[in-house]
Formats: structure tokens, C-alpha cells, sequence
């Protein structure tokens, strides 16, 4: 009987971290910085570091850490749950459907080629923009069905919807997930520098762009050259529901959508709003929706509950990875580390610093596959590095999301690179052999981005 593969639970991954961080807390020498409050910003004092008194973490404190934790991520965590249910409401009325239905149409009047390049983009605004991710998992099959319907094969259907989704998530410059979470501990404005995170958005989309339609090209000229070959895709074609059209009511529903993200984003960059606001913002655009599309009240609170329950597991590692700091915190274990780190480092130079930073982020992700959750566990050692070893805080944001971002196309762990793969029937091995080369390319991207970061100081601060 062959053994079942279970999936990698990140869940599991925090709660290790939790129990390793409670047993360090009777080992390591303890110490502390001082802190100091400038212009409403916490900095630590770079030469105060000092001994303290060890405060081990009991068994009993391990486990309070847990609901400390989960209290603590609360405004996050339900922020990522309410745009969940916001988001099925857009599916469940059959708008997003019926957006991505009608550039499929267009498939009969122009070619293969612009239809999906037009997918691409729209998929890429979707993560990057919006920075959705899993939500985009139910449009995922149509993409696919398309892919193999216009002559190619379902690895190009998974690379112009889910992965051209997830790898523009990777660099957006307003993505929720990382980069407000991260502007959150930094106590940065929320979403500031977004202009150099555009420009990277920009490079990623066409070097996408560009590796998509090569190998699609390659494949409806020659399908023997397909990655795919050999493997039977034909159940994955789907007939697309014709009565599921861009109707007036869906137009407008798409319309209150931008004005829903057009308003946060204003909010956040002018008003400083947080995700209590933008929260507000996207439950009210989604209630409008449910009623243009004729739902009930009682179906829009089901349609929102059934979201939010979707969205919990997401929601849940945020809160797990806000432990992993309250013990950290108990056990007087952030500042030693803060300044083993920095003694390590001390004699690099502030870029060799940021790239080390974006390196560790990379290998981290593979255990915390959660952008939100990654930016929880992390960023609170790395902005008193940054501080004290002259990176602006906001490099080493983009440390982080470089490091977080692009890495879910590679490590195996991603559930959601596992479930892209398995709505394609596209093994492992192939996705590795269509996506490596482009790795290399973005490595340097990034390493790229990091230096002119450094280079103009990139801030505010």
C-alpha cells in the first residue's frame, strides 16, 4: 500500500517555535537594550545593551502565550478573515466569474497570445495590487481549461492565474498580507515607499509576461516540446457557463470594488488608516455588493461567515507567529538575539547586512509559508537590527517581502504552490524545471533592488 503524503503544516512549525523558545528561555544569558521614543518612533539605544534579570518561561506561561498571542493579532487576524468573507461574496454572486469569463471570450475574436496575456495581467493586478493570493483559487480551473482549450497545456493554464497571481503577491506594493503588516511593527506609514515596490512589481510582471508566452508559444507549435506531455489533462477542460456574463449589475459591482481599494488606499497613504478602517471599508463594499446581486440579508451573513471560516487558517498562523514573540518577549529572549545578530554582522557593510536579511527570510519561508505570519515572527528582531546597523526600516520591509515573496513559487511547503500543482496535474519536478531558470533572474532582481534601496537611503526612515 503506497504511504499517504501528508501536507506541511505550518501550524505545527509555530508551535515547535514556541516550545524551543520556552526551553531557551532557561538557557540564554539574558540582556536588554534601552529604548527610547523620538518624533512618536521606538528606537532601541544601540550602546545600552546591559544584564537582566533570566525570567524562564513556566509550562504554564507556554500555554497562555497561545490566546496572549491570538488577542494580540486580533485587529490582523480579522482583517484577513472579513476581506475572506468579502471576497466570497464577489464569488458566490458569480462577479469575479463573469469578469474572467468575458476575456475568455474574447479568445473567438483575437489570438491565443493577447488572451493570455490579458489573463496574466488581470491575475497579476489581482495579487499584486489587491494582494489576494489563495482567494483566487476557485478561478484557477477555468484559467486551465482555457489554457488547454486555446492548444497549450495546463502548466501555462496554473502560470497565467494562480502563480501569476502568487508572484506578483510577492512584490506588491500595497499587499495587506506583509507589507502591512511589517509598516505595522515598524511603525512605519502604512504603505509608504510604494513607488521603488511598483517599479519591482513592474520588472516581475514583464519577466513573467515574458517566460509565459515563450514557453506557450514554444508549446502550440510544437506540443511534444510541452513539460506536459504524456500526461492526460483532457478531464481538466470545462465548459464555461455562457449565462455567467458581465452583466450591468456585475459591472457595477466591479466598480464599487476599485472605489472600495481605490478609498482604502487613499485612506491608508493620506489618513493613515490601519486594517480596522480598511476593514470597514471592504465589509461595507461587500454588503452593497450582496444587495445589487439580489442576496438576502441573511444570505450576505452566511456568504461573509463562510469567507471568514475560509480565511481562518491564514488568520490562525497569525496569531500562532504573535506567540512565538509574546515567549520571546516572557523569556527576555529578543534583545540577546538582537545583539548576537548584530555583533555578527557588525563588521558588514549595511547592503551585505540587507541581503543577508532577505537571504534568511528565503530559508525562513519555507517553515512559515504565511506572509502575515513570517512578518509577525520576524520583524520584531528585525527592525531593532535595522536600527542599530543603519538600514532605513523600510529596507529591511523589503528584505522581508523579497525574501517571503517570490520564494512561495519554489518551496514545497507553500500549500498553496501544492494546490496550484494539483488543480494542473503539473508534478513537482516539471513546475522546478519551468520555474528555476526565472529564480535565478529574479535573485538578481532582488539583490539589485536592495542595493539602490540602500543607496538612496530608502524611507522615510
Amino acid at each position: 500500500m503506497k504511504k499517504q503524503v501528508r501536507n506541511f503544516n505550518p501550524n505545527l512549525v509555530l508551535v515547535i517555535m514556541v516550545i524551543l523558545c520556552t526551553i531557551a528561555s532557561y538557557f540564554v544569558t539574558p540582556g536588554a537594550y534601552d529604548r527610547e521614543t523620538v518624533n512618536g518612533i521606538t528606537r532601541v539605544v544601540a550602546t545600552s545593551y546591559h544584564e537582566v534579570a533570566r525570567t524562564p518561561v513556566s509550562v504554564m506561561r507556554m500555554f497562555e502565550a497561545f490566546p496572549d498571542g491570538l488577542t494580540g493579532a486580533a485587529m490582523m487576524m480579522f482583517a484577513v478573515m472579513i476581506i475572506g468573507g468579502v471576497v466570497q461574496i464577489y464569488s458566490d454572486t458569480g462577479v469575479m466569474g463573469a469578469a474572467i469569463n468575458s476575456v475568455m471570450k474574447l479568445s473567438n475574436k483575437v489570438g491565443g497570445g493577447l488572451i493570455i496575456s490579458i489573463v496574466t495581467l488581470v491575475f497579476m493586478f489581482i495579487g499584486g495590487i489587491l494582494g489576494w493570493s489563495e482567494q483566487v483559487i476557485p478561478f484557477v480551473p477555468i484559467a486551465i481549461s482555457l489554457a488547454i482549450s486555446l492548444g497549450y497545456d495546463s502548466l501555462v493554464g496554473i502560470a497565467i492565474s494562480g502563480f501569476a497571481c502568487l508572484i506578483s503577491f510577492a512584490v506588491g506594493p500595497f499587499n495587506v498580507f506583509t507589507v502591512g503588516t511589517s509598516h505595522t511593527i515598524a511603525e512605519l506609514p502604512m504603505f509608504s515607499g510604494w513607488q521603488l515596490r511598483l517599479v519591482a512589481l513592474a520588472v516581475v510582471a514583464a519577466a513573467w509576461l515574458f517566460w509565459t508566452l515563450r514557453y506557450a508559444a514554444k508549446v502550440k507549435k510544437d506540443p511534444s516540446k510541452s513539460l506536459m506531455a504524456g500526461i492526460d489533462t483532457s478531464d481538466l477542460v470545462i465548459p464555461i457557463e455562457s449565462d455567467n456574463t458581465l452583466n450591468a449589475v456585475k459591472v457595477l459591482s466591479l466598480l464599487v470594488m476599485g472605489v472600495c481599494f481605490g478609498f482604502t488606499i487613499w485612506g491608508l497613504l493620506s489618513k493613515h488608516w490601519g486594517f480596522r478602517e480598511m476593514s470597514a471599508i471592504f465589509l461595507i463594499g461587500g454588503v452593497i455588493v450582496g444587495f445589487m446581486n439580489r442576496m438576502s440579508a441573511g444570505e450576505i451573513c452566511d456568504t461573509i461567515v463562510k469567507g471568514c471560516i475560509g480565511a481562518f487558517g491564514g488568520a490562525l498562523i497569525i496569531g500562532l507567529a504573535r506567540s512565538v514573540q509574546v515567549v520571546l518577549t516572557a523569556g527576555g529572549l529578543v534583545d540577546p538575539l538582537v545583539h548576537g545578530l548584530t555583533s555578527m554582522m557588525s563588521s558588514a557593510s549595511a547592503y551585505v547586512t540587507s541581503v543577508i536579511m532577505f537571504i534568511v527570510n528565503f530559508f525562513i519561508n519555507a517553515l512559515i509559508p504565511s506572509g502575515s505570519g513570517q512578518a509577525m515572527a520576524v520583524m520584531p528582531i528585525m527592525i531593532p537590527m535595522a536600527d542599530m546597523l543603519h538600514i532605513t526600516r523600510q529596507t529591511a520591509v523589503l528584505a522581508f517581502q523579497f525574501g517571503d515573496g517570490i520564494s512561495n513559487t519554489f518551496w514545497f511547503t507553500n500549500g498553496t504552490l501544492l494546490i496550484y500543482c494539483g488543480l494542473g496535474k503539473v508534478p513537482l519536478s516539471k513546475w522546478y524545471k519551468f520555474i528555476l531558470p526565472l529564480h535565478f533572474f529574479f535573485f538578481i532582481m532582488q539583490l539589485a533592488f536592495l542595493y539602490f534601496a540602500q543607496m538612496i537611503n530608502y524611507g522615510p526612515f
